[in-house]
């Protein structure tokens, strides 16, 4: 039988506050052909503030009511609605900050360029030619909540060997978890997914970690543990050597530069920290420690 668990108050953690509430200003202009196509006379659909935690499909809804608002004799449906970046499509499951931070700062690094990109972020939004060989289609309303609780069980079966306290999490109170993320609700969030990062105090088998390499290279997710086999907390890099030893020796050669730093919600993190703090702290409400390489031209 269901059990519920009783929301507890969000912990005072002025880092894990601070990263939700991150934002990226974000321009979103209708493609220049679609809109020629359904009579529109401009293409600028959105301005806004987007949180680094929140989602593509949450911005649908507004989009979707300034294109109607737009164009004429339009027949199709927000379900057609997908965006991409300088020709390439944004994965609607990736949180924004993840998004902005592999396709604009990873990008721009590997060009060269070190100083910060323009904002606000200009992205577009297309209703035509959703290109299914690359992005997930999304079928109703509910694919946004689904794949993302779809991560925090993946996240709860790394930790634990299964998925048993997510699962045993009542109806409403994995209803919470997302309530919380699309209201930009700290302590409404915080309060419930508190059990899951810290775990109930029990040490997490596995860190769950994703790692981003440049040029579109598959996504790298090693199950390593928190504890190295001397019972002793791992870093972050010892936590990135052992998924790319190469570009993360656990000794950086004197007088030369490092090979490779990682991105965190778009800030470089000291490698030599806790990486079970840096997954309790600063991991996206998905429970996931997005790491975003950056390789060091």
């Amino acid at each position: 039988m269901t059990q519920t668990q009783q929301s507890s108050e969000a912990p005072f953690n002025p880092v894990a506050r601070a990263i939700w509430e991150g934002s990226i200003p974000i321009e979103i202009s209708w493609d220049s052909a679609e809109a020629n196509k359904y009579g529109a006379k401009e293409r600028c659909l959105l301005m806004t503030q987007a949180s680094r935690c929140s989602y593509l499909p949450l911005l649908t809804n507004e989009v979707w009511r300034h294109i109607r608002n737009k164009s004429v004799h339009m027949s199709l449906d927000q379900s057609n609605v997908w965006y991409e970046y300088e020709g390439v499509p944004l994965k609607w499951h990736y949180p924004i900050g993840l998004l902005y931070d592999i396709h604009e700062l990873q990008a721009a690094a590997c060009r060269g360029m070190m100083d910060s990109p323009p904002l606000p972020w200009k992205i577009v939004a297309h209703v035509e030619d959703f290109p299914v060989e690359k992005l997930i289609k999304i079928t109703s309303e509910n694919s946004c909540q689904d794949y993302f609780m779809s991560m925090i069980k993946e996240a709860d079966y790394l930790r634990n060997g299964s998925t048993k306290k997510v699962m045993n999490m009542s109806k409403s109170d994995q209803t919470q978890l997302w309530d919380g993320m699309w209201t930009k609700s700290y302590e409404l969030f915080w309060g419930m997914n508190q059990k899951l990062v810290l775990n109930d105090g029990t040490m997490a088998r596995y860190l769950p970690v994703r790692i981003y390499l440049p040029e579109n290279c598959p996504v790298v997710q090693e199950p390593v543990s928190p504890m190295d086999d001397e019972g002793n907390p791992r870093t972050l890099r010892q936590i990135l050597n052992i998924a790319l030893p190469d570009l993360f020796p656990l000794k950086d050669t004197p007088g030369q530069p490092a090979r490779a730093s990682v991105l965190i919600h778009g800030i470089v993190p000291s490698l030599d920290s806790s990486a079970l703090w840096f997954a309790q702290t600063m991991a996206y409400p998905d429970n996931f420690l997005h790491l975003v390489v950056i390789i060091n031209i």
